[in-house]
């Protein structure tokens, strides 16, 4: 479940220091209200009371969806200067949370470190948008009988790629066979611009992609 913090909020306008709760970890799985707010910029807003201006306080919001296999750290933006600082105590926390969560976890779920709520927002953005796109590229790789190799979630975010890639021939991920598929594909929507970076992928020097979960 999610749960709250108390942080001493510092209103961007200078006024007095006021106490306020703000949620620091966020199931996105369990909790799709938060998820939206997070969406649309309102989690963690808070009024001051001197001036009544809206603001979202430094905070650092852990975000954990199991079903798409992300945890994400987001630190205050301020907190970036000392980015290995955080990093470490990211590591730190993690260990903590797996003795607490292990059956929750994925396995070989590694965390990001963000820095700034906004961050983890644009993650999130970019997360449905590529999840639309999957969607639909599923149902042309149907219609044009092309085989669809899953990819690892982590390995995938991390280069901003589609989690799943159209290939020719076996469902097995070779560069060729997947440039064919990716090239099938656009030829019956070029609309799917995320699935165009495969493309790139495949002329790369990166490492063959691992499979994800089927």
């Amino acid at each position: 479940m999610s749960f709250k913090a108390t942080v001493d909020a510092i209103c961007p306008k200078g006024c007095e220091p006021i106490e306020a709760q703000v949620w620091s970890f966020v199931r996105g799985d369990k909790d799709e209200n938060l998820r939206d707010r997070l969406l649309v910029g309102e989690l963690n807003m808070v009024l001051c009371e001197e001036c009544k201006t809206h603001f979202s306080p430094d905070a650092t919001v852990v975000y954990l969806d199991a079903r798409v296999e992300l945890l994400a750290f987001a630190f205050p933006k301020s907190y970036e200067k000392e980015i290995d600082k955080w990093r470490a105590k990211m590591k730190d926390d993690y260990k903590q949370m797996r003795e607490a969560l292990d059956s929750d976890l994925p396995v070989d779920l590694e965390p990001m470190c963000l820095f700034g709520l906004d961050a983890l927002t644009d993650l999130l953005r970019e997360e449905d948008s590529l999840e639309d796109e999957v969607m639909v590229a599923e149902h042309y790789c149907s219609e044009l009988s092309l085989p669809v190799v899953k990819i690892a979630r982590g390995f995938a975010r991390e280069r901003h790629l589609p989690r799943i890639v159209p290939v020719q021939g076996k469902k097995e991920f070779s560069r060729e066979e997947a440039k064919k598929g990716v090239t099938a594909l656009l030829k019956a929507n070029d609309r799917l611009v995320a699935f165009k970076r495969w493309l790139d992928f495949c002329d790369s020097d990166e490492p063959d992609p691992p499979r994800g979960k089927a």
